[in-house]
């Protein structure tokens, strides 16, 4: 199955959905492999599933896995703005009429 072309958010995108499982995100991208496990580590956290010893270190790795998204989402933007687009599926679309 190809996975679908990326584009930038605007204003009116949903968030991009993160798989709660990780198995399940590494069919996906290395951003959506980070998502899924920034989102495992906060219901863990949020559960106080992790150990009072522990605490410190998770909440860094939380952190530096919440950083790691930030900069890859907005390298993508960067990207999509010096192309000059703001969404690349409608700028891929196909219009019949246009022949």
């Amino acid at each position: 199955m190809p996975r679908p072309s990326l584009h930038v958010a605007g204003t009116g995108d949903a968030p991009r959905p993160t798989s709660a499982k990780i198995a399940e995100a590494l069919e996906g991208s290395g951003r959506d492999v980070l998502a899924s496990m920034r989102l495992a580590l906060a219901k863990k956290l949020d559960a106080g599933e992790v150990s009072s010893n522990s605490i410190a270190s998770a909440y860094k790795e939380l952190r530096e896995l919440d950083r790691l998204i930030r900069s890859m989402d907005a390298a993508d933007e960067q990207e999509a703005a010096r192309r000059g687009d703001s969404n690349s599926q409608s700028r891929r679309s196909f219009t019949a009429s246009a022949l």
